[in-house]
């Protein structure tokens, strides 16, 4: 009896210890208004999210902070839980505060497949249409609508939870106020599919610079005191808008699978005259530049959140035998032995006669035997032709 319980104990603890990982991760955040606690709050849960990718994981926290004011209902979609959530170490720097934490990332999956992939997805992003473009002459920022969408991909290239190659010279919208649902010449919303066919990725990332406009402060009272009413005058309280709409679409399909608007306020606290432009050193150390810094890593963590759920699809670009070439390789984490299910992609058209892509499930098995960085070889059981997997058809990993 003691032999059993011994022996039970011991894999309840070896279990517990395969499941549960002890995290450390970094979030950061602006303070706007002196408002620290609002800033630790943001921090915190962006240092949540961090943990929880370093986890391959995502989680739900309910708990406490046990050192710092955040409030027990902090709720994060996850695939995970985190738990013994503690701030380690707060710091101050200018308006940003940074925080580390520590917690406990018990992998639990919980996607609607019940199963998460290890696999690099690869994101293509367009060019970022500014709405209004002589908003630009302040500070020479003309390049915004290419070089954001670059520094962006750059972002979460070092995040590394996804695989983002920059097209900037790729446009998604002819009509940019009614993004994201502009009609393109040929009747369809977009031409995304197209994009993801071309570019050789499973997502395309779009956005629409909505405003970067200068944001004036309120006229003075009479009660106003005279070194207030001065900065005013002066202009000194330069404020400046920071509004991105972000639009995911899924490459295969067109479909839209998450959008969301980023609006930041910063200081534009150099000289009117001063040709700053997008993306120079002088740009990101001015606090409007720290600002849209912090909000392309907001998006760049949201982005790798939000697809962490979905399948892992690539492209089959040529069969032989009873061997594929499938368009993702090491660079995408794929090993040699790994399975995936063959899909038929299928062209179908709507009421109104615009093509869609359906994928079917073949019931097809391939498994891995060569790896390259940007592709790989799998076998089938017998010859393509028999099966009737072509090109363009696709491999998915749940």
């Amino acid at each position: 009896m003691i032999k059993l319980l011994f022996t039970t104990l011991l894999l309840s603890i070896i279990t517990s210890s395969a499941i549960a990982q002890t995290i450390e991760a970094q979030g950061e955040a602006i303070i706007y208004n002196q408002d620290i606690d609002d800033a630790r709050y943001r921090a915190t849960q962006q240092a949540i999210k961090q943990a929880t990718l370093q986890a391959s994981s995502r989680v739900r926290s309910h708990d406490a902070i046990s050192n710092g004011s955040l409030s027990s209902n902090t709720s994060i979609q996850s695939s995970g839980r985190a738990t013994n959530t503690k701030i380690l170490s707060e710091s101050i720097n200018d308006d940003l505060l940074s925080v580390v934490i520590q917690a406990d990332i018990s992998p639990e999956s919980m996607c609607q497949n019940g199963t998460t992939n290890p696999y690099r997805k690869s994101v293509g992003i367009t060019a970022f249409a500014l709405q209004t473009p002589q908003q630009a002459s302040l500070g020479a920022l003309h390049q915004i609508p290419r070089k954001l969408p670059k520094s962006l991909a750059d972002e979460i290239n070092t995040q590394g939870y996804l695989y983002a190659l920059a097209a900037t010279n790729l446009a998604v919208y002819p009509d940019i106020i009614n993004a994201p649902t502009s009609m393109t010449n040929n009747g369809a919303l977009t031409d995304v599919t197209r994009i993801g066919e071309d570019l050789g990725v499973q997502y395309v990332i779009s956005g629409v610079i909505r405003d970067i406009s200068e944001l004036y402060p309120k006229h003075p009272s009479q009660k106003t005191p005279l070194s207030k009413l001065l900065s005013w005058a002066n202009k000194e309280d330069h404020q400046r808008k920071f509004v991105l709409d972000l639009y995911i679409y899924d490459g295969f399909s067109g479909a839209l699978i998450f959008q969301q608007q980023y609006n930041e306020v910063g200081q534009w606290d150099t000289d009117t005259s001063d040709k700053v432009g997008f993306g120079t050193a002088k740009f990101w150390t001015i606090h409007y530049g720290k600002v849209v810094q912090q909000a392309l890593k907001s998006i760049a963590i949201d982005t790798s959140d939000k697809l962490r759920c979905q399948p892992f699809v690539a492209n089959i670009f040529r069969t032989e035998g009873n061997k594929i070439h499938i368009g993702a390789g090491a660079l995408a984490g794929i090993k040699k032995g790994d399975q995936f299910q063959v899909f038929r992609r299928y062209e179908i058209f709507d009421q109104l006669q615009n093509a869609q892509t359906q994928l079917n499930n073949a019931n097809i098995n391939v498994t891995i035997t060569q790896v390259q960085p940007n592709f790989a070889i799998g076998e089938l059981a017998v010859d393509a032709r028999v099966l009737n997997v072509q090109q363009q058809d696709v491999v998915i990993a749940w």
